[in-house]
């Protein structure tokens, strides 16, 4: 990685070789910043358009699955969440929403648990009309079961996203906490060969990351790169590009298992 010093002393990079791939910590750091920066953007001007939307933060999940099946269930997991984003309930008062799934693992039981975050922006019709458009928990859970075609009660968590006072920043701060899930690397142990195996064959072609309704349009007015396999170098927050400087060079040492500054 190199970097150039800035006229403040700050460190810029301005050029990088990277594996993109999802279990790499640097590539991980930098798809972490890209998607906070453009979450940022997304949510600021949707909150323009729409001032009156309130955002619900909804957690879906399902039973474990073994590395070997983890594929066929990201699948199945990104099929069942059309499905609940199409029913009339949760349509009718839906402005726009994000899709983050996360997998974590079970070391213990050996197994995965992918399980699905979603932002939603929704109209203030949704907490108005006693029941008629309010979605409770216990609605959420039902909804999810049906959508995923389970044969159990799914563990489902839904709840509002509320300031700490009326500042819009600190809305804006409760909505980036929740857009942190996707992209951080998972911390890997002794039998990390097996689970890096897994994870790479498991993850392979999913899409991790997705915005639909009015974050989807507004990210394709704003013209905003793709998150996860787009420019990891240029991440949309350098206001002033940097021509000269001191280059200050990163590099990979294999013995050390770190990085170095030459």
């Amino acid at each position: 990685m190199n970097f150039k010093r800035t006229n403040d002393g700050s460190l810029r990079l301005f050029q990088m070789y990277t594996c993109k791939n999802k279990q790499c910590a640097i590539c991980s750091w930098r798809r972490s910043m890209k998607y906070q920066v453009q979450i940022s953007k997304i949510v600021e001007e949707a909150m323009l358009r729409k001032p009156k939307g309130r955002f619900l933060f909804l957690t879906l999940t399902v039973e474990n699955v073994s590395g070997e099946n983890l594929n066929d269930e990201l699948s199945r997991l990104t099929e069942a969440f059309r499905r609940l984003m199409m029913y009339k309930k949760v349509s009718k008062n839906l402005i726009g929403f994000l899709r983050a799934t996360e997998v974590t693992r079970n070391e213990l039981m050996d197994t995965y648990h992918p399980h699905i975050h979603v932002l939603l922006f929704v109209s203030p019709t949704y907490f108005k009309g006693d029941g008629e458009n309010y979605i409770s928990q216990d609605e959420w859970t039902e909804l999810w079961k049906k959508s995923a075609k389970l044969d159990y009660r799914p563990i489902v968590d839904a709840r509002s996203i509320k300031p700490k006072n009326e500042k819009t920043s600190d809305i804006r701060s409760a909505i980036l906490e929740t857009a942190k899930y996707p992209v951080k690397p998972m911390e890997l142990n002794s039998d990390s060969s097996k689970v890096v195996d897994e994870l790479q064959k498991g993850l392979y072609r999913k899409r991790q990351i997705a915005f639909g309704g009015l974050f989807k349009q507004i990210k394709k007015e704003l013209e905003l790169d793709d998150i996860e396999n787009g420019d990891l170098i240029n991440i949309g927050d350098e206001e002033n590009p940097i021509s000269d400087g001191e280059i200050i060079s990163v590099l990979w040492n294999h013995e050390r298992q770190n990085y170095y500054v030459r």
